[in-house]
């Protein structure tokens, strides 16, 4: 009788841990779900930024490009060889940047 009581006591206290570490383990998968929806509010609006910074340079190239369409077509036409050579370079600079991501 007393080795029963002895194993029930113990039963008892596995229940109890594993009790305990239940309440454990969803304490940590909630604590991961927070934390997992807090770094994707931080990347979205990191990516809004940049966006926004993309969007500005891309208007001032248009702009640039818009204002000097005249002078580059007149350059164009006068070294047309030169303007292939540069051309082909900043083609080959993109691809090798490219290339190494």
């Amino acid at each position: 009788m007393a080795r029963r009581g002895k194993r029930m006591s113990g039963d008892n206290q596995i229940e109890a841990r594993l009790s305990a570490l239940r309440q454990d383990l969803q304490a940590l998968q909630d604590d991961m779900r927070g934390l997992g929806e807090g770094v994707g509010e931080a990347a979205q609006e990191r990516l809004n930024e940049a966006l926004r910074a993309t969007e500005a340079l891309a208007s001032q190239a248009q702009e640039w490009g818009n204002e000097n369409l005249d002078t580059v077509r007149d350059s164009i036409r006068e070294q047309p060889l030169a303007a292939c050579l540069v051309s082909m370079g900043i083609g080959a600079l993109l691809g090798a940047i490219l290339l190494r991501r």
